[in-house]
């Protein structure tokens, strides 16, 4: 495995170095400061140019020898190719710079906020100066860039995330000031104040585009059959995809009604789930819940050698940035970044509101019950996505592709495998959290319904939302939630991806059982499993199946 502190002075793949370059943003997201006191060029012109380049490296990539099947260079040059044809169909298709406001504020909150977790803060404070000062100009050439073909739901979504950004400057942009020193503090909180009215303005435009937009957010049958192809490597179409799905929903509710029937025969699961949602901690008391549990889920890791935790990785708790939690009703994770120092994640969890009416904040409160929590907590956590994100930077080169390129399918296929596979171990000995994982399985499946009607326009947001409040029994303020995010420019193929990788990892564990037979070890089968990144499973099912035999790393 690589140290990542050894790596500084290593070479980025090229198509890396012109993602970086591009956008430093995401570089620093990524863990490359190199430019952390620029938001990059956002004029029309640059970022056409930018979508050439892409085309032109996917024709070059295209046009090159393939590796042996299966090889390590083989799923090298497979990751390049899926990166390529994602992000050339998204320039195509898509073109979110155009055609969604919200991406914008968005991308202006992720630029300040990674600039106040950790780091010097006097460096990362001048650096924040920086940005903040472009913010104004930055805006303006947002506007310009934005044509009529936007969506009406991205332009309300463009005005709640600004919104949410202008009370971000305010507050945390602010309160960071607080701890530089005094000169530098002054010019960070001048030029954030400097910053709001053009955050302001941008927040009132989206509202007056709200009314004027005329284009649609549905990703459509052709682009999303694009995606199942290039993106998640699956041969299946949407209409295929979508008969799979309402056959998984009506074999998950089966389920579902089954276990609650021996649970409580006297109670529907519905009723089970409602009395459960009541025991929840208070709103004070929200981060200690979601931290004891995430303690919880890594002692059993451990314990039962599920997967080999590496020396150094830290996982911590944390509050939502405001200006994100508009579309994050419960929560994210904030895996370590693959190319900075160290081995740390964030485990970021929506407060309750206390701006909200009493009713939102009492069912806020009930989707946090202690039963959620506990049943999350190794999703997100141990053995799931931190950890897997350590496993991921440390068996990756710095220089490959694959150190750069997380497949949902992977990353999120990997979080829904580990429910499986923490109840399989013995972790999950409360009836009323085996209860709850078997109502989220119905709700995974919901999501590949949702997913393909929602783009391929054989459903509405209000008939998503009905579905998931009427077949996963969520409240309606978190499926509105759900919904809204899955008809972002981004999401297309994206919600399935967390069923399609669970099988996925299902079936190469049982190839790999049964090739290994007596030998098969769960904890060397997946540490190898996470060493080559975070591809789509297929990829990596091709790469065990050409090893002979399957290596044990204990």
């Amino acid at each position: 495995m690589t140290d990542p502190s050894s790596e500084r002075d290593q070479t980025l793949h090229p198509y890396v170095e012109f993602c970086f370059a591009a956008d430093p943003v995401l570089a620093s997201e990524q863990g490359d400061h190199r430019r952390s006191d620029s938001l990059g060029d956002a004029d029309a012109d640059a970022l056409a140019a930018q979508a050439d380049a892409r085309r032109r490296m996917l024709d070059a990539a295209e046009a090159e020898p393939v590796p042996a099947d299966g090889s390590v260079a083989w799923l090298e040059h497979q990751v390049l190719l899926t990166e390529l044809r994602t992000a050339v169909a998204q320039d195509e298709h898509v073109r979110a710079w155009q055609r969604a406001p919200y991406w914008y504020p968005e991308r202006l909150g992720d630029a300040l906020s990674v600039l106040m977790a950790g780091g010097d803060p006097a460096e990362q404070g001048r650096a924040l100066l920086g940005r903040l000062r472009q913010i104004p100009g930055y805006l303006v050439t947002a506007k310009a860039n934005l044509t009529t073909d936007t969506p009406p739901l991205w332009a309300e979504m463009g005005q709640a995330s600004a919104t949410g950004l202008s009370r971000f400057l305010g507050t945390a942009v602010t309160g960071f000031a607080g701890t530089l020193p005094s000169s530098l503090a002054a010019d960070v909180t001048a030029a954030a104040a400097a910053a709001q009215p053009g955050v302001q303005d941008f927040a009132s435009w989206c509202a007056e585009l709200a009314g004027r937009g005329t284009g649609r957010w549905q990703g459509g049958r052709e682009y999303f059959d694009r995606l199942l192809r290039d993106f998640q490597h699956l041969d299946v179409d949407a209409d295929g995809l979508a008969e799979s799905g309402r056959q998984r929903v009506d074999a998950e509710q089966a389920h579902l009604d089954e276990f609650a029937a021996v649970l409580d025969p006297a109670r529907g699961w519905r009723e089970q789930i409602d009395a459960v949602k009541s025991d929840h901690p208070e709103p004070a008391d929200l981060l200690q819940a979601y931290g004891s549990a995430m303690r919880d889920a890594a002692r059993h890791t451990e314990q039962a050698d599920l997967l080999a935790v590496p020396d150094g990785e830290t996982c911590v708790m944390d509050w939502v940035p405001e200006y994100r939690r508009e579309g994050l009703p419960l929560g994210c994770m904030a895996t370590s970044p693959p190319f900075a120092p160290g081995l740390r994640s964030e485990f970021l969890i929506t407060p309750n509101d206390p701006a909200a009416p009493e009713p939102q904040r009492a069912q806020h409160m009930r989707d946090n019950c202690f039963v959620f929590i506990s049943s999350i907590a190794g999703h997100e956590t141990y053995p799931g996505h931190h950890l897997q994100a350590v496993h991921h930077k440390l068996g990756t080169p710095v220089g490959s592709i694959r150190r750069f390129v997380r497949s949902p399918q992977f990353v999120e296929g990997w979080g829904l495998y580990t429910e499986d596979l923490l109840e399989e171990s013995g972790f999950m000995r409360d009836d009323r959290v085996r209860l709850f994982k078997r109502r989220n399985a119905l709700w995974r499946a919901l999501r590949i319904v949702i997913d393909t009607g929602l783009h391929t326009s054989a459903l509405t947001v209000p008939q998503a939302v009905d579905l998931l409040v009427d077949r996963a029994g969520m409240d309606r303020h978190m499926a509105a939630g759900e919904v809204r995010r899955y008809t972002r420019h981004d999401n297309p193929t994206y919600p399935s991806s967390y069923a399609l990788g669970r099988d996925g990892f299902h079936r190469v564990r049982e190839w790999a059982r049964v090739r290994e037979g007596a030998g098969f070890s769960l904890r060397s089968f997946h540490d190898r499993l996470l060493s080559f990144g975070s591809p789509p499973v297929a990829l990596v099912g091709r790469v065990l199946d050409a090893e002979d035999p399957l290596p044990h790393r204990d």
